[in-house]
């Protein structure tokens, strides 16, 4: 066994560089082309680099869903990386900021709002899923079928129709030259290739730890995916906290779950058919992010500002996340679902 640990922790760490590696040049790609086409600040943040730096998210779930047969992998990085960029990249941004690592009234009024909104809606959908589509009448156990995935998708056009009044109302300036912008495009598909390379290889891995040590696949989706492909939004938002973009930093971290809750979780859906899932394991994952969620909510809008200590309090509560999921796994503590 000691062998097989070590094999897939090397495994974890190869998938690991060349997803990293990838992912620098896809949001670099997407920055570049985002600047080519002349959009705001804000959009940039919360639909271009989210899309450009949720990409192993897509991958993952398309790749755990149809080519292994897990949704419920996929969907629970899903889950784990938006509880990591809820709770770990403002955390961590803050400790990083070159100033006051301020918010405005635009995060906290409607991205964040919206946000909450996404989360509650994907709950509400994983439970009509048990309700109207039960398996076998058993347990917890229901069918996510393409009818209910309409709804998060409409609900993201909604989002998207928003965004996109924010791009009429900008002044567009300059735009490259296109040549630069057709280099920038083979960059990003190249790209996109070695991500699915190296998502591949972290599925794989996560699937035989979950058969060496006899643990249900989605903690490894939940912990190891999950942080290994959020990894890309931390140095991402990092560097705009260095640039004291503070507002970039943050909509990029809400608008990166805004897009994996809202389209990436459906898109498994669309792929497969229809999935099974399992509300018991999915629910206390998703209240988790709910309480993170209201937890950096309330944080921002007391001064509209983090402050270490703030921060410290949200990478505790990571942490306090995933020593629940470890005991719970390893049946150390037993939690009713």
């Amino acid at each position: 066994m000691l062998f097989e640990i070590i094999k897939y922790s090397a495994a974890v760490l190869i998938s690991a560089t060349i997803i990293w590696q990838a992912c620098g040049h896809l949001e670099i790609a997407a920055h570049r082309l985002s600047e080519s086409y002349g959009l705001p600040e804000i959009i940039k943040g919360s639909i271009i680099m989210a899309i450009g730096s949720s990409f192993p998210e897509l991958v993952t779930v398309i790749l755990a869903g149809i080519v292994h047969s897990d949704y419920e992998l996929g969907f629970a990085a899903i889950v784990g990386s938006a509880i990591f960029n809820i709770l770990v990249i403002p955390g961590v941004s803050v400790f990083f900021r070159a100033g006051p690592f301020g918010t405005d009234r635009h995060i906290i009024f409607r991205e964040t709002q919206f946000y909450l909104i996404s989360v509650l809606l994907m709950v509400v959908v994983l439970a009509l899923a048990v309700i109207f589509f039960p398996v076998d009448g058993t347990g917890l156990k229901g069918e996510l079928s393409l009818s209910l995935v309409i709804v998060p998708l409409g609900f993201y056009a909604l989002y998207v129709f928003i965004q996109f009044h924010e791009v009429l109302d900008y002044d567009t300036g300059s735009k490259n030259e296109p040549a630069r912008v057709t280099s920038e495009w083979l960059r990003l598909v190249a790209s996109m290739g070695a991500v699915t390379i190296g998502v591949e290889i972290l599925v794989r891995t996560a699937i035989g730890l979950s058969d060496v040590l006899e643990t249900p696949t989605f903690f490894w989706g939940v912990t190891v995916i999950a942080i290994v492909t959020s990894v890309p939004d931390l140095f991402l938002s990092v560097q705009a906290a260095r640039r004291e973009v503070g507002v970039s930093s943050l909509s990029n971290a809400l608008g990166s779950n805004i897009f994996d809750l809202l389209v990436i979780a459906p898109v498994g859906v669309l792929v497969a058919g229809a999935v099974i899932i399992d509300f018991s394991h999915l629910f206390p994952m998703m209240s988790f992010l709910v309480l993170g969620s209201v937890t950096l909510l309330v944080l921002m809008r007391r001064k509209f500002a983090l402050s270490n200590r703030e921060a410290t309090l949200l990478l505790t509560l990571y942490a306090g996340f995933l020593v629940w999921m470890g005991l719970e796994t390893f049946h150390v503590v037993e939690i009713p679902s």
